[in-house]
């Protein structure tokens, strides 16, 4: 499980976190930068092999959901 937070982000994004087979998740939609100490953490709701940091918006404009494969 790989927790993340967004400490030095300028631009909010999604997290689009991917299981070994490249199937998605979870997503953290329009994650935004972190504006003081501490942090809050975003954490998927399975385990991970993979993530990505897209911009905010992508997944939802590309129609990508827990339970997609991504190639």
């Amino acid at each position: 499980v790989y927790p993340f937070w967004m400490k030095n982000m300028l631009f909010p994004i999604d997290i689009i976190w991917l299981d070994s087979a490249k199937r998605v998740v979870d997503i953290a939609a329009d994650v935004p930068p972190c504006q003081a100490d501490p942090c809050p953490r975003y954490t998927p709701s399975a385990k991970a092999s993979y993530v990505l940091e897209v911009r905010a918006g992508d997944a939802a404009r590309y129609g990508i959901t827990p339970g997609d494969i991504l190639r």
